[in-house]
């Protein structure tokens, strides 16, 4: 956990993160894209204080008012006809259920059906089978993924496409097919895939899947019994723009999880899914201990409101839009640096590279990220040669605006021969 800025946390609230010393922060991070209501809402805070004193605190799986009103409310904003919910507390814990009942779909079609495909590069989560769906192989890699079963696939990222096409040209369903043909050369036959996940709009590229490369590969999947689950735990909640990141998609998946910005605060997930694919566990096989906490259920079900109520969903896309513009202006200024700027939303990212070598420039990246923290911006450092853009949903534009600014700033500062 040392690889972020050493400021002390003491205050968050709204777009504003303060430490104990007077300073004050406009914060680009979210809490690692979670405070998508805002910092200590007042609502939330409200939600919080309500639900302790209703001396209330765990049901475990025994049927509970609020749960109940998070579930109904999941379920209606869920463009997955029939849709069924459930309430876990981690991502990674959602990002696991989504496999078993995957696996169980596969099973029931043939014993070996079991496998999962994922994207190569992107996140699930902390726990075995969700690394195992994350990352890309390495050579130091303690366990081969194909050997629990897991296969990757490279995400469609068109200005460094694994399959080499120009960058002006959109990932489609051609990249999909080579895809295929990767896996058909590893041996890899669909009737050994039960199902996919992927992030809809994978937090290091903050860019959908194109359109026709998931129009493809949703006609494979459904061509071969494979269920398609979209990760949204970190692009769901309004984050890019959309209520949920695959709707820039055009592709309505069978699953799909949330989290972070479900509760915008308390550890709080879900799983929604299509209700014949979510019945599929036995009763008590899907089970979690703090799943549909009381206190957690209640602070969901206020960050949803606020959502809402509040249009941030909209405000996400007006105000990414204006954040976006600006980083595109930088880029076209210094077009060698960028490999791209993109994002949906309050979900931007900024990739940098080093104009001798075309790699990924770490280091400028990093400085950039460190500097514009000392300079009242509080950003994560990636290390992967990125600046990754993710505030409140709330924030104020001229704020956004100022902080952008800001890393404009700093980048030439950096680059000024």
């Amino acid at each position: 956990m040392t690889a972020m800025p050493p400021v002390l946390w003491h205050e968050a609230e709204g777009f504003l993160v303060r430490d104990p010393y007077g300073n004050q922060w406009i914060d680009l991070t979210s809490a690692i894209v979670m405070a998508n209501a805002g910092h200590s809402h007042p609502r939330i805070v409200e939600a919080i204080h309500r639900a302790a004193d209703r001396k209330l605190l765990a049901t475990y799986a025994f049927p509970a008012e609020t749960r109940s009103q998070v579930l109904e409310r999941l379920v209606s904003l869920s463009p997955i006809p029939d849709s069924k919910a459930i309430l876990f507390s981690s991502g990674t814990e959602a990002t696991e259920a989504a496999m078993f009942v995957m696996r169980l779909h596969g099973r029931a079609i043939h014993p070996e059906k079991v496998g999962i495909l994922s994207f190569a590069a992107g996140y699930h989560g902390r726990t075995l089978a969700a690394s195992m769906a994350a990352g890309t192989p390495r050579p130091e890699d303690w366990i081969g993924r194909e050997q629990l079963r897991h296969y990757q696939i490279p995400f469609p990222f068109s200005p460094a496409c694994a399959w080499g096409h120009d960058a002006a040209k959109v990932c489609d369903e051609t990249c999909f097919e080579r895809c295929l043909e990767s896996l058909d050369q590893r041996g890899i036959k669909p009737e050994q895939i039960a199902g996919f996940i992927g992030e809809a709009a994978p937090g290091w590229a903050t860019w959908p899947i194109p359109p026709r490369f998931a129009e493809a590969m949703k006609a494979w999947a459904v061509e071969h019994d494979i269920l398609i689950c979209f990760d949204e735990v970190q692009s769901g909640c309004g984050r890019t723009g959309r209520w949920f990141g695959f709707e820039h998609t055009e592709t309505l998946p069978d699953l799909f999880t949330l989290g972070k910005g479900l509760s915008s605060s308390l550890p709080v997930s879900a799983l929604v899914g299509r209700r014949e694919i979510m019945d599929l566990p036995p009763p008590g096989e899907m089970s979690s201990t703090h799943g549909g906490n009381p206190l957690c259920a209640e602070v969901a079900l206020a960050s949803l409101q606020v959502i809402e109520e509040e249009g941030l969903v909209r405000k996400s896309a007006e105000t990414g839009e204006q954040v976006l513009n600006v980083l595109k202006g930088l880029q076209d200024e210094f077009p060698d640096r960028f490999l791209s700027v993109s994002g949906r939303g309050l979900f931007i990212s900024a990739h940098l590279v080093d104009p001798a070598t075309g790699e990924p420039d770490v280091r400028l990246a990093d400085e950039i990220a460190e500097t514009a923290v000392r300079r009242g911006v509080m950003m994560f450092v990636t290390g992967r040669g990125l600046l990754k853009i993710a505030p409140p949903l709330c924030i104020d534009p001229e704020a956004a605006i100022e902080a952008a600014g800001v890393i404009r700033e700093c980048f030439q500062e950096f680059t000024n021969d």
